[in-house]
C-alpha cells in the first residue's frame, strides 16, 4: 500500500483504515494542494446501509461478479414486484 511518496488503496475501507490509525502531522511532506468539484444535486438517492449488511451486500456481489449497485438494484426490483 505505501509507496515511498505516495499512497495507494484499493478500496475506501482500507483508506479509512489506515487514516484512522495514521497521523498526517507525519506525512505533511506528501501532501499537495488539489482542486476539485463536488456536485451533490447530481440524479442519484443514497440509502445509508448498517456497515455489516453493506459488507456482506459486497461479498455477495463480488462472488456473483457484479457490482453491489446492479445486486442491489436487482434485488429491490424483484422486492418491489412482489408488493
Amino acid at each position: 500500500m505505501e509507496e515511498e511518496n505516495s499512497l495507494h488503496f484499493e478500496t475506501y475501507e482500507e483508506a479509512a483504515e489506515w487514516f484512522d490509525t495514521h497521523d498526517m502531522a507525519d506525512y505533511a511532506h506528501m501532501l499537495k494542494p488539489v482542486e476539485f468539484h463536488v456536485d451533490l444535486r447530481k440524479d442519484r438517492n443514497w440509502v445509508e446501509l448498517e456497515h455489516h449488511l453493506a459488507q456482506k451486500i459486497r461479498a455477495v456481489a463480488k462472488e456473483k461478479g457484479v457490482s453491489t449497485r446492479s445486486l442491489v438494484n436487482e434485488w429491490l426490483y424483484e422486492k418491489v414486484g412482489q408488493v
